[in-house]
């Protein structure tokens, strides 16, 4: 995982040296990672980036000219022709340009406030001598996850929370919180990690630390009650037309550069969309497909690939034995964050990395609404009450695998932590909600997916990936998202930009069915009601000549039955472990009913209920706990 870490210390300690080379191996899992550690002893500030050897090339930290300023920086900026030409006219000065130089240049002009006009993707820190303090900054959507811990004589931060252990004197104490929420929602919710003391950095955040006294100061310095409006009267074709521009733009953006480009293609809309752009404005693409041989994403993921003449690499699931291989290289990278069942095309990973150099991938759940993550009747509660309720419900039921229900909970924990766990992961649901109460209830769902959604799940896809390749993520262009979230609920729902964009916009892709409903791409909901008849009609017609093409199936993996069959042992081994029973939180008697009623088969999704309890346990012993 690319990133920025390091330590500061008010005591000015010696070793600084000797403390990031510790972090510097915690971090440092594959031969072509790039590392660069810079110790200040009379600052007692350490500083460093770890890298894949794709962005950021050039030796780190970068000073300035005065020596007062230095920087490590990773990731990368957007869009900032105007930001350069803002810096020379205010009398700036650019030794080169790179988005290092340019960020050294906008700070000496406008402090820490220079952030406020940067866009892109991105994690810095930044040393200031004269002013003593330290500051840890990220873009608005926290893409670079990094995890911090700080008391009153020092800082300590980097992209993986056991880089941040290594300086531990004490073992970490679990959270109750955290541990009910990641039981209830497979996730955990705004900042928090594991442990007490250790917080994710949370996305457009500035913090400083001042090295002389310890003291820390963090704020917020953009959330979406900022995003400028769309008029409400913009109409359906407007938004279409609009939307086609700016994800023109966003695409464009993400093929600069001398890189090799690629696209993780399914099925679905947001990979063919970005794909078929990048094919529209002449990029030579790899494309690549993972799944069960005759899924629905393998099969139109194919011919996606074929009407944009892109190079298609397919990885197949026969069995279910590349998930306990590949499970301790998954929990050392998203460190426990993501389940196991989040982890699709890990295995393939090592072969992506010889073909490109970049993923430009899609995430757009959040982008354009639907009715699995944004359904109507929870933009149009009636009250805060209602609206709470039923965003808990999603938590823990649609936005993953569902999860545990409240008799789940109520028998899933020993006597010690019932107490303890039992309805705490709905309060803690609230707590994080209560933030953003000031928002409307379009908005207010926008921005707290973001943060709980996105920044606490999505993107730890892209945090595995990047151990191999970079990601530049389109749908994540300030101007596109913007957009897009401040469209009337009435244009923005059920997809219709996004399917409107694909239909007017990319017609050699527009034609091939989707994964969800098998359906093509059409504008408009006539076209979409013609369309499932004739598919009705056709897959009667065709029951009795190809039946196996009326029984595609729409799921890449066999998750459920594969913990029945192939990782039946794994599992067993795992949360029957007298090391997972001695650690007390989880009572044998419900973890064999959990498991007795996912051998039965009677039910569906159970997997959901047991993955993160498996998830868990080997992430606490690849901590040591």
């Amino acid at each position: 995982m690319s990133g920025v870490y390091g330590i500061a210390d008010i005591h000015q300690i010696e070793d600084m040296a000797c403390l990031l080379g510790a972090m510097t191996k915690s971090l440092t899992h594959y031969p072509w990672y790039l590392n660069d550690e810079y110790s200040d002893p009379v600052a007692g500030v350490g500083l460093a980036r770890v890298g894949i050897g794709v962005f950021n090339r050039q030796p780190q930290p970068v000073h300035d000219a005065s020596g007062a300023i230095t920087l490590v920086f990773t990731g990368e900026l957007t869009h900032s022709a105007t930001l350069r030409s803002a810096v020379r006219q205010a009398g700036g000065q650019l030794r080169n340009e790179t988005d290092e130089e340019l960020l050294l240049a906008a700070y000496a002009l406008w402090g820490a406030a220079a952030v406020e006009k940067l866009q892109g993707q991105f994690v810095l820190a930044l040393l200031d001598r004269r002013s003593h303090e330290l500051f840890l900054i990220n873009d608005r959507f926290g893409l670079y996850p990094t995890y911090y811990s700080v008391d009153a004589d020092r800082l300590i931060f980097a992209p993986e929370v056991k880089a941040v252990l290594t300086h531990q004197t004490v073992a970490p104490t679990l959270r109750d919180d955290a541990l009910a929420e990641y039981f209830r929602f497979q996730r955990l919710l705004g900042t928090k990690t594991f442990f007490t003391g250790i917080e994710l950095l949370p996305p457009a955040a500035i913090l400083r630390f001042n090295i002389r006294t310890g003291a820390t100061t963090l704020t917020r310095y953009w959330d979406m009650g900022q995003a400028p409006p769309v008029s409400p009267t913009i109409s359906l074709d407007e938004a279409i037309e609009e939307g086609a521009r700016l994800l023109t733009r966003a695409t464009e953006d993400a093929m600069r550069g001398d890189w090799r480009i690629g696209v993780y293609l399914s099925g679905g809309l947001d990979s063919r969309a970005i794909a078929a752009m990048l094919a529209e404005q002449g990029c030579k693409l790899q494309t690549f497909t993972f799944g069960q041989p005759g899924c629905r994403d393998e099969h139109y993921a194919r011919q996606i690939a074929a009407a944009i003449h892109a190079h298609h690499h397919y990885y197949p699931y026969h069995s279910g034995g590349w998930i306990e291989q590949f499970a301790p290289t998954h929990v050392r990278l998203a460190e426990g964050f993501h389940s196991w069942l989040h982890m699709h095309g890990i295995n393939m990973l090592g072969d992506v990395r010889q073909h490109i150099d970049v993923n430009v991938s899609g995430l757009g759940d959040l982008l354009w609404p639907d009715a699995n993550f944004t359904p109507p009747h929870l933009i149009g509660a009636p009250d805060d009450i209602a609206f709470s309720s039923i965003l808990f419900e999603l938590y823990h039921q649609k936005y993953s695998w569902p999860g545990l229900t409240y008799a789940d909970e109520r028998i899933l924990y020993t006597d010690a932590y019932h107490p303890r766990l039992a309805g705490l992961a709905y309060d803690s649901f609230m707590t994080e909600l209560s933030g953003y109460t000031h928002l409307p209830f379009s908005i207010r769902a926008a921005a707290f997916n973001l943060t709980n959604h996105f920044a606490r799940h999505l993107v730890y896809h892209c945090v595995t990936g990047r151990s191999h390749v970079e990601y530049r993520l389109p749908y994540f262009d300030m101007a596109l998202l913007t957009f897009a979230y401040g469209l009337p609920a009435h244009i923005s729902m059920e997809r219709r930009v996004q399917k409107g964009i694909i239909a007017r916009y990319l017609p050699r892709v527009a034609r091939i069915p989707a994964t969800n409903d098998d359906l093509p791409i059409m504008e408009g909901v006539r076209s979409k009601r013609v369309a499932k008849l004739l598919k009705e009609v056709q897959q009667h017609a065709t029951q009795f000549i190809a039946p196996a093409s009326a029984r595609r199936s729409s799921l890449y993996a066999d998750y459920e039955g594969w913990l029945r069959t192939d990782l039946r042992s794994w599992a067993e081994s795992i949360l029957f472990d007298q090391r997972t029973l001695d650690r007390g939180i989880f009572s044998r008697a419900a973890l064999t009913s959990l498991w007795s009623r996912h051998l039965g088969g009677n039910e569906l999704w159970t997997v959901g209920k047991l993955a993160s309890i498996i998830t868990f346990e080997m992430t606490m012993r690849a901590f040591g706990q």
